[in-house]
């Protein structure tokens, strides 16, 4: 089999810039039925990549290999050679489609029914979400797509298990955060606010059993990896959201020490925005679900698996409400400023309020974090700007000066 890059990678996502290192060579392939399969490719550095290929190819949608790998989920839990099947649920469909909105993997959508999620690449560690998926399912949490199952793979059987594949429920009309978010803002109301708070509520309590006392030793990672994010915004960055970073460095460090001691630490989505959540049904009440369990992308891999404050996931999702402002107005230039960030901060206001009142006397959240974690966040979003979506920059441009003035 003779394989090319120009061939084997997707059009978005990881590959938008760069070609892997020399040439692909296959390690490991998932047979999927009719010449489909899941594959593992390596590259000339002996970075790992996953392929669904037909052929010499990658498969698009409607060359079958989301199909193939719903059927094999509906056979149930299977281990085939390195690949391990874990089925929670699901029936074979047919019929695939692509899923079109930025994201860093890719999707397909099948039947209507399943949406099949491809990685791109494949990091060293256990991914999150397999565990995460698990420990929802067990809790009976139900605000989410229900996931259907997951593919992984073990390069040796002493070696944790990657994550090539996931596949969930299809929830049919629903609207991406990004879209229903600046909608609220431009109608000037705090909208999803406050289902979004009893969504993420309901989630940490289901989580709430992985909770536990937080170490010294992860109270100071907490500083030293907020102190670190910033030293990567600023490598990373360029032109004026390098300068603007240099700027405010010292204020944001300033912010960072103030992260106090003590407190606790749970299982956590890790990559929390309005982005994550759907919003399905053509008029209110609408359907809140919790997607992509993946963790942030700018986080390396191990950290994505470890337990977290409450705070990291409750910090980001505020400070995306304050975003969505941002995009708004960018988009909006006819709207009044004033107005627009009224609104962003109402439905921030809103989730936050309807979080605590939803999580009632379950101690999760501790809200000092939430300042320093948001600043975090924010310098996060520098860099997943300047290294996945160049465009994005003048979101966090903008939120780090409003950021710095909140108490």
């Amino acid at each position: 089999m003779t394989l090319s890059w120009s061939a084997l990678l997707p059009a978005a996502g990881d590959y938008r810039d760069a070609t892997p290192p020399g040439s692909p060579s296959l390690v490991d392939a998932l047979p999927l039925g009719h010449g489909l399969s899941l594959s593992v490719v390596a590259d000339g550095d002996a970075g790992l990549h996953v392929v669904p290929l037909v052929a010499e190819s990658r498969a698009g949608a409607g060359d079958g290999a989301a199909e193939g790998l719903v059927a094999l989920l509906a056979e149930g839990d299977a281990a085939i050679g390195k690949f391990r099947v874990r089925a929670w649920r699901g029936v074979a469909v047919s019929g695939e489609r692509a899923v079109t909105v930025d994201q860093t993997n890719e999707s397909v959508i099948v039947g209507d029914a399943a949406v099949v999620k491809w990685m791109t690449q494949v990091p060293e560690g256990r991914h999150p979400a397999p565990s995460l998926l698990e420990s929802l399912e067990a809790a009976g949490f139900t605000g989410m797509p229900q996931p259907w199952g997951v593919v992984e793979w073990s390069p040796s059987p002493e070696a944790e298990p990657r994550l090539l594949a996931t596949v969930a429920e299809y929830v049919a009309d629903a609207v991406d955060g990004w879209t229903w978010a600046v909608e609220d803002v431009r109608a000037g109301t705090a909208g999803g606010g406050e289902a979004v708070g009893r969504l993420i509520a309901d989630f940490h309590r289901a989580l709430a059993p992985t909770a536990r006392p937080a170490s010294a030793d992860e109270v100071a990672a907490w500083r030293s990896g907020a102190f670190a994010d910033l030293e990567r915004a600023i490598e990373v960055t360029d032109g004026a959201a390098h300068d603007l970073l240099v700027r405010q460095a010292d204020a944001v460090r300033a912010a960072f020490a103030e992260i106090p001691e003590g407190g606790s630490v749970m299982r956590v989505h890790g990559d929390l925005h309005v982005g994550q959540v759907l919003r399905a049904g053509g008029a209110a009440p609408y359907d809140y679900r919790l997607t992509d369990f993946d963790g942030n992308p700018v986080v390396a891999p191990a950290e994505r698996i470890r337990e977290q404050p409450a705070a990291l996931d409750v910090a980001g999702m505020a400070q995306s409400f304050t975003h969505a402002g941002i995009v708004t107005r960018k988009h909006n230039p006819d709207l009044a400023p004033v107005a627009v960030t009224a609104a962003a901060a109402a439905g921030r206001a809103a989730f936050l309020d309807a979080y605590r009142a939803r999580l009632g006397d379950a101690a999760l959240l501790d809200k000092r974090l939430l300042r320093p974690f948001a600043l975090r966040q924010v310098c996060r979003e520098f860099t997943y700007a300047a290294t996945h979506l160049p465009r994005w920059s003048y979101v966090p441009e903008a939120a780090l000066p409003m950021a710095l003035e909140e108490s």
